[in-house]
């Protein structure tokens, strides 16, 4: 994932997806441009709340992450440890959103 990528809206909950899309007039954003809406404006938009705003942190900071650690590049064991925990976590969050439902295929 990256910045300039399509958020990517069918990963999320119907409600969300619609909030979004109504804060962009119907655009579909990129992930960058979700990312500059600060939380107290997304907590102001109706439907979303602090779960809401904790999933686009979380989708915004795996392109964040991604943008620090490009593929292919020379790092250390320490960054690939950090780089590893930080991928099991993301793992650990997505069966957590496939086991409550939030995701639909």
């Amino acid at each position: 994932m990256r910045f300039d990528e399509p958020f990517p809206l069918e990963a999320i909950s119907p409600r969300l997806r619609i909030a979004i899309l109504t804060a962009f007039q119907g655009r579909r954003p990129s992930i960058g441009e979700v990312a500059q809406v600060p939380d107290k404006q997304w907590l102001s938009t109706p439907n979303v709340g602090e779960r809401s705003v904790a999933i686009i942190h979380d989708i915004t900071d795996a392109a964040r992450q991604q943008v620090a650690h490009p593929p292919g590049a020379q790092l250390t064991d320490a960054a690939l440890l950090e780089r590893l925990e930080w991928l099991q976590k993301e793992l650990r969050w997505l069966q957590s959103i496939l086991k409550s439902g939030i995701l639909k295929t």
